[in-house]
């Protein structure tokens, strides 16, 4: 997220064994949302229960399930694509 000038960056979308790196899966999940969804919205999605991850958030799944949460956001697109 930019704000005020400055980039913020979330704990939860780092990988600390690769030195605190991002979580690769985050490339391909950003690109889904690219259109749809600015960096508040998708900020307020990984912090959102979702019902394809079991009532979770996403961003408590991404490190250990990357690819469930990258389905949940192409099913996240889906439904704004469709209303």
């Amino acid at each position: 997220i930019h704000h005020g000038g400055v980039d913020y960056f979330p704990g939860y979308g780092l990988d600390r064994d690769a030195g605190f790196r991002p979580i690769k899966a985050l490339t391909q999940i950003i690109g889904i949302f690219a259109g749809h969804k600015d960096s508040w919205g998708m900020a307020y999605w990984f912090r959102s229960d979702n019902g394809l991850l079991g009532g979770k958030r996403p961003q408590d799944v991404l490190a250990a399930q990357p690819e469930r949460v990258i389905e949940a956001a192409r099913d996240e697109v889906q439904a704004i694509a469709h209303g």
